[in-house]
């Protein structure tokens, strides 16, 4: 009696073939149909551009982003070379009085302001581009096509046209064109490293960070260049200035459209201040039932909303401003934290407290707060992990909530005292956090990655001792 095998695999596409294989059968026989030709190129050019193993390998939100992406790759590539005819009409092209060398030094020149940005953006920015990716983004976009339009226009500041000629605009203008791009450039950077990281990390499995890069490098590679012969066909036809500027605002505008839908639709499962604050606030207004999926927040989410804000969604109420990785000593400056406020959150491994201004000092009575906006600062314990810097931030939340409602009952009623209003949140979190922790994780939200600091913590609180003034002042005196 003969034997056979029969195999069955499927293609990293998707696609499953079966094959049958024995000592009297000579040949593989596929038990499907032979593949169209469309559907083989289509196959292909997906092999070519996506990654492998799509779209088992990366996000949800993977594709629909990258076809926002290629899109506003595309008007940003005609918009350039726009820009490009311009900025060499600013360097004299078509001038019989320019000359290389002055060209040359305004290049110099330009790429002087350019990298000294370079420098100094790495630097205030840097620490701020993970957590907040989707909002550098888009704002690396925006400069960019600032750039584009101050390299159109420069032409413009040196010509008859203008009723004033002011010297030394055009330079301005281009100089301040290279410091837009070199900001464009670590923005754009930074966040895109946080986006990749994201797309590579489906929701169950693993990616490879190294060929989504790739492809993504192939698809940006073509779309350049069929932006280039779109451009090369179209600008001939720009010949005058109605029609150039015209053009070239239409493609800002839908660049920046596309990329404002394209970041929109981007859900990321990582948790950082704002994300953090709307999925407690969601828990909290539906009575601990509800845990918010990273669909439900991202659409809530604000693209250019301020790091640290405390905001009440169903009011859309700033209740205040509050910043995580703080030093204690440089809140305090001089005051004190009362020590029953300590003893009864001696388990938790960071301190909440208000910043000096929102306190008002009196001789010998109790520090109150003074009326006006919140400001909180989150000072981290030695050994604190992910899930204290989200319970400390819950926290925090909680005294914005409790503050508005104050507010919403009525001004007549007293303000708390500071370390009450502090420990009267922590009594409400503490119990609930956990099955809040365990209910995120649930959810599809990566609760051992957070995002809520920008960088390091400025310093850790290795231990706090309580120390007898009145001792210490008569140790000094008998010394």
């Amino acid at each position: 009696m003969a034997t056979g095998l029969r195999i069955i695999e499927r293609e990293d596409g998707g696609r499953a073939h079966s094959s049958d294989h024995g000592r009297e059968i000579s040949a593989t026989t596929a038990s499907s149909p032979q593949t169209p030709l469309h559907v083989q190129i289509t196959e292909f050019a997906g092999k070519v551009f996506l990654p492998a193993g799509y779209p088992a390998s990366v996000s949800p939100d993977y594709l629909r982003y990258q076809l926002f992406n290629a899109l506003q790759a595309f008007c940003s590539s005609l918009a350039g070379l726009l820009s490009s005819r311009a900025l060499l009409e600013g360097f004299g092209v078509g001038n019989a009085h320019a000359s290389a060398t002055n060209a040359i030094l305004l290049t110099v020149l330009q790429d002087f302001f350019s990298r000294i940005t370079t420098i100094c953006a790495a630097y205030v920015l840097g620490p701020s581009l993970s957590p907040e990716a989707k909002t550098f983004r888009l704002l690396a976009d925006v400069s960019n096509d600032a750039a584009i339009v101050l390299d159109t226009l420069s032409p413009l500041f040196n010509s008859a046209l203008l009723p004033i000629r002011l010297p030394g605009v055009r330079v301005a203008a281009l100089c301040l064109s290279g410091v837009l791009r070199a900001l464009c450039g670590i923005a754009a950077g930074g966040s895109k490293a946080a986006l990749t990281v994201h797309f590579a990390t489906p929701i169950s499995g693993a990616g490879d960070i190294g060929d989504l890069n790739a492809k993504d490098s192939s698809k940006e590679t073509v779309l350049a260049l069929l932006g280039m012969l779109a451009g090369s066909l179209i600008v001939p036809y720009l010949t005058t200035t109605w029609s150039t500027y015209s053009v070239l605002f239409g493609l800002v505008g839908l660049h920046l459209a596309l990329n404002y839908v394209g970041i929109r639709g981007v859900v990321l499962r990582s948790l950082n201040r704002q994300r953090m604050s709307i999925a407690w606030d969601i828990y909290r207004e539906t009575s601990e039932t509800k845990i918010p999926s990273p669909k439900q927040v991202s659409n809530l989410e604000r693209i250019f909303e301020r790091p640290g804000v405390l905001r009440e969604l169903r009011t859309n109420s700033i209740a205040g401003h509050c910043t995580i990785g703080s030093s204690l000593n440089a809140v305090l400056r001089g005051s004190i934290i009362p020590l029953p406020l300590l003893d009864q959150m001696r388990e938790e491994r960071y301190v909440l407290w208000f910043d000096r201004l929102c306190l008002s000092s009196r001789p010998n009575s109790p520090d109150e707060l003074r009326a006006g906006a919140l400001r909180l600062h989150i000072c981290l314990m030695e050994g604190n992990t992910a899930a204290d810097q989200l319970k400390a931030w819950a926290h925090a939340v909680e005294v914005g909530r409790m503050l508005l409602l104050q507010q919403r009952l009525g001004a007549s009623l007293p303000r708390p005292a500071p370390a009450e209003l502090i420990l009267a949140a922590h009594r409400r979190v503490n119990p609930i956090f956990t099955n809040f922790l365990q209910g995120m994780r649930d959810a599809g939200w990566n609760t051992s990655d957070v995002a809520l600091l920008a960088g390091s913590p400025r310093t850790l609180i290795v231990s706090i001792q309580s120390t007898d003034l009145e001792t210490d002042l008569e140790e000094k005196k008998e010394r």
